[in-house]
């Protein structure tokens, strides 16, 4: 989570971080911040209570959503390092209905064009590589060195794992993750929900609330 600094100020204050321990997260965003210094780092929010008061990366876990609730929503806003989409979903929620918002967090290095819009929440690593005329829903994870073509829509709580390269006019449906280096053929749909496991070859479109795995990717059974 990450709280505003006032405007009038150039003064950080305590640590902050993301949510689930995702150290990764915090590393984007301590670049991001290192260019816009425009965030203090207050800690990890984690519901496991093992982790509470443990430090990552010079990040402290300060509890689960009870130390949300005793916070003040417009003081804080949280960027999600959750990578299950159904999850990342639950915790979206659970922290809206709090008050809370979401940062939503783009590597310096990304090469985007000025047609491209970004939801709430979503997080963009280095690397990255997007065209035109491309829509990316809220909390949205597009990990490191992807390509994202023409036209293509990606809707909320997608996680795309590294390496990934999705062609011109493909839609990313809702909750659907793709493993570690897929490729996503022009004008095909991952259905909502779906996996495709790392390595495979989207030649077809894709059902809902199914994984798919292989070369071209098959579906091999329902999620």
């Amino acid at each position: 989570m990450i709280r505003r600094p006032p405007r009038s100020t150039q003064s950080r204050s305590s640590a902050a971080s993301d949510v689930y321990k995702r150290q990764e997260v915090l590393w984007a965003f301590r670049e991001d911040n290192k260019l816009r210094q425009c965030w203090d780092i207050l800690g990890f929010i984690d519901e496991d209570a093992a982790k509470h008061g443990n430090i990552y990366c010079d990040a402290t876990v300060l509890g689960g959503f009870e130390w949300l609730e005793k916070s003040i929503p417009s003081d804080i806003k949280l960027i999600s390092g959750v990578g299950n989409p159904k999850t990342k979903k639950r915790f979206f929620e659970k922290s809206n209905h709090l008050g809370f918002g979401f940062c939503t967090l783009v590597a310096p290095d990304v090469k985007k064009s000025p047609y491209v819009e970004i939801d709430e929440g979503t997080i963009i690593t280095a690397g990255n590589i997007i065209t035109t005329q491309v829509k990316i829903g809220r909390q949205v994870t597009v990990n490191l060195n992807c390509t994202i073509g023409h036209d293509v829509i990606i809707e909320d709580y997608c996680t795309i794992a590294p390496g990934v390269n999705i062609s011109g006019n493909v839609k990313i449906r809702e909750g659907a993750k793709l493993g570690t280096g897929v490729t996503v053929l022009p004008g095909l749909t991952v259905g909502r929900w779906s996996v495709v496991g790392a390595g495979g070859v989207v030649t077809r479109d894709i059902p809902d609330h199914v994984i798919a795995v292989g070369i071209p990717a098959r579906v091999i059974r329902s999620t």
